[in-house]
C-alpha cells in the first residue's frame, strides 16, 4: 500500500532528523553559553563598571554548564552505536564472507568513537575552559556588586505581585494550541486509516502490507481517513495563521505601550508577566509555526525521494515519477526553516533596545521553581557568580511571593 510505505519510510526519515535536531541543539546551546561568556569576559577585560553587572540570563551562562547537552549527547551515542556496532563488527570479522556487513558497522563503531570523543571534550576541554572565564568575570564583579544589583529587582517584584495580566491563555495562544490539536489529530486519522487498511503478516523479518477489505461502511470509513487528514491539516494551517496574526497584533500593541511608559519617567511599574515576556528573548509564533511545518514537510518529502529511488519497501513505481518535486519540496522545506531561524535572530536582535531600556527602568528577575530536590539554579533567584551553581530553597518554593 503506497501510503503505508511512505508512512514507514518517514518513521526512519523522522528518527533520522530527531538526531540530527538534537545535535544542532547541543552545539547551539554551548555556542550560547560560550560566546556569551567571552563576551563578559571582554567587556570585564576593558574596564567594564562594576554597576553594569551581568543580567540573569548572562550569569546564568556564565554559571551554567555549556558543554553538558553535548556531553551527553556525546556519550549516549556512543553507547546506542558502540555496542552494536562493535558486536557486530566482531561477529562479522569473525565469518570473514560479507564485506559489506563489515563496512555498515565499521562505519558504525567509527561514529561511536567519535561521539565518545565528544563527550570527552566536553567534560575535560570544553568545560574547564569556561570555568576559567567564570573565575575571570568573577574576579571583576564581586558578590557586592551582584547583590546591589539585586535588591531593587527584588523588592519591585515584591511590590508588583498583585500586578499581573488574567492568567488564561490569550486568543493566539488559543488558535495556536488548537492548531496543533487538529494536526496532530490529522496524523493519527490517517494512521489509522493505514492501520485498518493493513493486515500484518509474518515475512522474512519484515513486515509485508496485505490489503484488506470490509464491509460497505467500514470501506467507507477507512477511505475518509485521508480526506479527514487533508481537512484538519488544512484547518489547522488557518488556525496557525490566525493565532500569529492575533499574536502580532497583541504584542505590537503591548511594545507600544512599554514604549509610551517608558517615555514617562513617573510612570508606574508594568505589570510583572508583561515585563517578564519583553525583557526576554522570545522565539516568534510565526518562527515557531514555519519550522514546525517545514519539519513536517521536509520528513516526508524525504521520504516519497527515498522511496522513489527505489530504497523504501515499495511503491517507487508510485514515488519515481515525482522525484523532481519531492527534491524541490525538500529544499523549498529547508529553506522554510532557515528562515524560520534567521527571523528569530533578527526579531531578537530588533527588540534588544527595549529589552535593555525594560531592564535597566525596570530590573525583572527571572521565574524560578524549585526542583524535586528543592533546589534551583542560583543565577535565577539572585547573586550567582559566586558561590555553587544551585541552592536550595525547599520542595515547590517557587519566585512568585506570597
Amino acid at each position: 500500500m503506497t501510503i503505508d510505505h511512505l508512512s514507514r519510510m518517514s518513521m526512519g526519515v523522522l528518527q533520522a532528523f530527531v538526531l540530527v535536531v538534537c545535535a544542532a541543539g547541543a552545539v547551539a546551546s554551548f555556542l550560547r553559553e560560550s560566546t556569551t561568556s567571552k563576551a563578559i569576559v571582554n567587556a570585564a577585560a576593558r574596564g567594564a563598571s562594576r554597576y553594569a553587572v551581568p543580567s540573569p540570563d548572562q550569569v546564568r551562562s556564565v554559571t551554567g554548564k555549556p558543554a553538558e547537552a553535548l556531553v551527553f549527547f556525546g556519550w549516549g551515542n556512543a553507547v546506542l552505536a558502540g555496542l552494536p556496532g562493535v558486536i557486530g563488527l566482531i561477529v562479522v570479522l569473525a565469518d570473514g564472507d560479507d564485506a559489506e556487513s563489515a563496512l555498515i558497522f565499521s562505519l558504525v563503531t567509527g561514529y561511536a568513537l567519535v561521539m565518545a570523543f565528544v563527550g570527552y571534550a566536553g567534560t575535560h576541554l570544553l568545560t574547564p575552559a569556561h570555568e576559567r572565564r567564570h573565575a575571570r568575570i568573577a574576579a571583576h564583579w564581586s558578590s557586592n556588586d551582584e547583590g546591589h544589583a539585586w535588591k531593587p529587582a527584588k523588592q519591585a517584584r515584591r511590590d508588583g505581585a498583585g500586578k499581573k495580566s488574567p492568567s488564561r491563555p490569550s486568543i493566539a495562544n488559543r488558535c495556536l494550541y488548537a492548531a496543533a490539536g487538529l494536526w496532530l489529530g490529522g496524523v493519527l486519522a490517517l494512521q489509522l486509516s493505514v492501520l485498518t487498511r493493513c493486515a500484518g503478516s509474518p515475512g522474512a523479518g519484515k513486515y509485508e502490507c496485505e490489503e484488506t477489505t470490509y464491509s460497505s461502511p467500514v470501506e467507507t470509513l477507512i477511505a475518509g481517513g485521508f480526506w479527514v487528514f487533508i481537512v484538519l491539516i488544512s484547518l489547522g494551517v488557518v488556525l496557525a495563521a490566525l493565532g500569529v496574526l492575533f499574536d502580532w497584533r497583541q504584542r505590537a500593541s503591548e511594545r507600544a505601550a512599554l514604549r509610551a511608559v517608558l517615555a514617562d519617567p513617573s510612570s508606574d511599574r508594568p505589570a510583572e508577566d508583561l515585563l517578564a515576556h519583553h525583557s526576554q528573548r522570545q522565539a516568534h509564533p510565526l518562527a515557531r509555526v514555519g519550522a514546525a511545518m517545514s519539519g513536517a514537510c521536509l520528513v516526508f518529502s524525504t521520504s516519497s525521494y527515498l522511496v522513489g529511488r527505489g530504497l523504501g519497501l515499495g511503491s517507487e513505481d508510485v514515488f519515481a515519477p515525482h522525484r523532481t518535486e519531492s527534491l524541490a519540496a525538500m529544499v523549498v522545506s529547508a529553506g522554510m526553516f532557515v528562515a524560520a531561524l534567521i527571523g528569530t535572530g533578527i526579531v531578537n536582535v530588533r527588540g534588544r533596545e527595549l529589552r535593555n531600556a525594560l531592564m535597566e527602568r525596570w530590573p525583572s528577575p527571572p521565574s524560578w521553581k524549585a526542583d524535586e530536590d528543592g533546589k534551583v539554579q542560583r543565577a535565577k533567584r539572585g547573586p550567582a557568580l559566586h558561590g555553587s551553581r544551585e541552592v536550595k530553597v525547599g520542595a515547590d518554593k517557587t519566585s512568585d511571593p506570597r
